[in-house]
């Protein structure tokens, strides 16, 4: 019978030097999605607060929303054009499908060609 050397351990216990991977790489957080959700959480938002009892369609015309209009298009000048950002703002309904549509944009990882 032979003994293990003192000094080194066997290779079975030998601690691991690798460090942890994030098994996806949107583990670290994407700057400009947090902006974009925190956008969409503002939008909807709002909207609780327009909801009436007789559930007319609601027109907003707010410094809030147009400030966030202003902020989604300022923020995101390389996938809104002027003209969706002028459509925003005179509906909420297109505005936030806007919002949505960036997020996935930004969420979608790029396809590689074959």
């Amino acid at each position: 019978m032979t003994k293990a050397k003192a000094g080194k351990p066997s290779a079975a216990k030998k601690p691991s030097t690798k460090k942890p991977t994030p098994k996806n790489e949107e583990a670290v957080p994407n700057p400009r999605v947090e902006a974009l959700e925190d956008i969409k959480l503002r939008g909807l938002f709002l909207h609780g607060y327009a909801i009436t009892i007789n559930a007319a369609p609601v027109i907003f015309d707010t410094e809030e929303f147009r400030g966030l209009v202003d902020q989604f298009y300022e923020e995101n000048r390389d996938v809104v054009t002027p003209a969706i950002h002028r459509a925003c703002r005179e509906n909420y309904e297109f505005f936030m499908t806007m919002v949505e549509k960036a997020l996935n944009h930004f969420n979608t990882p790029p396809r590689e060609d074959p």
